[in-house]
């Protein structure tokens, strides 16, 4: 695991920032309590897959330092509302969750289909434990297929893809997309997968 500094300088060289305006943006976020509490020299604290995912929003969405942490606390909060996994033009695993009872259905379906992921509500933590488990288990065929990550102002919501030879899987959170209206004017950030696994070496293994 990266220690705060580590983020904040991997994080400043992926995105062509000033060291210091990311390092300002991670202190404002720590204020608010969407990062762990960093420390300094051999005191400081490793970050987690949360703590990397919660940072890249801000960047990747161009927020300034002083509106980062509501936009972020708001996406990070999203609750997913419905999961599904085709393969071959058929459904293999399906969770609707937006519906009465979701929590419950959530209680039982607590895993994806895939060995070692579980099945978190929020898109922050769900996308923080990808971040440290989705590219680190034994099955290479699942795990060398493409990510992306969208994040939609309308809503807001966000919708989680993966692509492989086991199926297509999706999972969205925020308000369901049946639910949304056209909007007049919508932003879309997509987190590509090759930012992604970067993401995910620095969540698992410090600066890369």
């Amino acid at each position: 695991m990266a220690t705060k500094g580590e983020m904040v300088r991997a994080l400043a060289q992926r995105f062509d920032l000033n060291p210091n305006k990311v390092d300002a943006m991670a202190r404002e976020m720590g204020r608010a309590g969407l990062l762990t509490p960093g420390g300094r020299g051999r005191a400081a604290a490793d970050m987690q897959g949360a703590d990397v995912f919660h940072l890249t929003l801000p960047l990747a969405l161009g927020l300034e330092t002083k509106d980062a942490p509501e936009a972020v606390r708001e996406l990070s909060q999203l609750q997913l509302v419905r999961g599904n996994l085709f393969l071959d033009g058929h459904i293999q695993w399906e969770a609707n969750c937006d519906g009465e009872g979701g929590s419950k259905l959530l209680d039982v379906l607590n895993r994806l289909p895939v060995a070692g992921l579980e099945l978190h509500r929020t898109f922050g933590t769900f996308c923080g434990h990808w971040l440290e488990e989705g590219f680190n288990g034994a099955d290479e065929g699942f795990n060398s297929a493409p990510v992306s990550v969208e994040v939609s102002s309308n809503g807001p919501h966000a919708v989680f893809s993966h692509r492989s030879d086991k199926g297509s899987l999706k999972l969205w959170f925020g308000d369901a997309a049946r639910d949304l209206k056209t909007p007049e004017w919508e932003r879309r950030t997509i987190l590509s997968d090759k930012l992604f696994r970067r993401l995910s070496q620095l969540a698992r293994g410090g600066a890369s």
